[in-house]
């Protein structure tokens, strides 16, 4: 009934955790597909001995034709699972015991394509506070994610099958995944609903994603802006003006701050044409004088203002 798809890289001393936590599930008709991107330690021997005790566990290595990375993983992943109901899960994170059961009677109950419970951090084994919704009286609506209105994290989605055919998660990408793909989601259906439960524990730690990206502004921000770029051309022909117009003003600043700072983003070019092409021809002009002076007195809040419009 559910597939729960979990990329893998040299989470050794992690995985176990997980699994575990999945064993001990109220609900047991699961599969967990498991795909390792070759990793170094001794990820490949702990796999082997979960799937050796439970048939449950299904663990492949990531075929040398796929994309090295999480996204490649579970594209991959996703096409060796079966279940009618999908969740997205990570190698160093745990499942309260009721995470599966109580996902699929809500996703059931209220006829629904997907369901988005709750996480809360965890650290050196201590809870920290639980990530809150900013919910809406009018429900989950695609342009509210897009444009951080609303937020979730991967694990707190469960989703139909039927919906999960017609995304693909973006190999290209190495950080804020999530908010590409559930881009992607809400612009095919927005028939989702809040679970105000905590259903995920999620691992905050020096290996962790989280704590590499924000380790100085110069990673943030050229992350950041990849992640914006390569997500603004999967989604722009599907969403309005507004939303459009929004995205690009977000990607002039982050070009804006990372010039301040003396880097030129190899996407600097394709954020000039995103400009011209949403904003016209004068906004580009501006834009590029904004970037010059951020660039030579870190200054040009003037000239980049002016290139939006205001």
């Amino acid at each position: 009934m559910v597939s729960i798809i979990i990329p893998v890289y040299n989470r050794a001393k992690f995985i176990s955790k997980t699994l575990d936590s999945l064993i001990r599930q109220t609900y047991e008709n699961w599969e967990c597909v498991i795909v390792d991107d070759c990793s170094t330690d001794r990820t490949l021997e702990v796999l082997e001995k979960y799937q050796q005790q439970d048939v449950r566990f299904k663990y492949f290595i990531r075929p040398k034709g796929k994309a090295k990375g999480a996204n490649g993983c579970r594209n991959f992943g996703f096409g060796k699972s079966s279940g009618k109901y999908i969740i997205w899960f990570d190698s160093d994170d745990l499942m309260t015991p009721d995470h599966i059961e109580s996902k699929l009677y809500a996703i059931q109950e209220q006829k629904l394509n997907f369901i988005v419970s709750r996480t809360q951090n965890f650290e050196n084994g201590k809870l920290l506070d639980p990530y809150h919704y900013e919910k809406k009286e009018y429900g989950i609506k695609a342009s509210d994610f897009i444009l951080l209105k609303i937020h979730w994290y991967t694990y707190d989605v469960m989703l139909k099958r039927e919906v999960a055919e017609k995304i693909e998660w973006n190999e290209k990408m190495k950080s804020w995944q999530d908010y590409n793909y559930f881009c992607k989601m809400l612009l095919i259906t927005e028939n989702g609903e809040y679970l105000d439960q905590i259903l995920t524990h999620r691992r905050i730690h020096s290996e962790s994603i989280q704590k590499s990206l924000t380790k100085d502004s110069r990673t943030f921000n050229s992350e950041l802006l990849e992640n914006r770029v390569l997500t603004y051309n999967d989604i722009w022909e599907d969403i309005d003006a507004f939303t459009r117009n929004e995205l690009v003003f977000g990607m002039m600043n982050l070009c804006f701050e990372l010039s301040k700072m003396q880097i030129t983003s190899r996407y600097l070019e394709e954020v000039e044409k995103m400009v011209k092409n949403q904003l016209g021809v004068n906004s580009r002009r501006y834009f590029k004088m904004a970037i010059i002076s951020a660039t030579l007195s870190k200054k040009g809040y003037f000239f980049l203002n002016k290139a939006k419009g205001r």
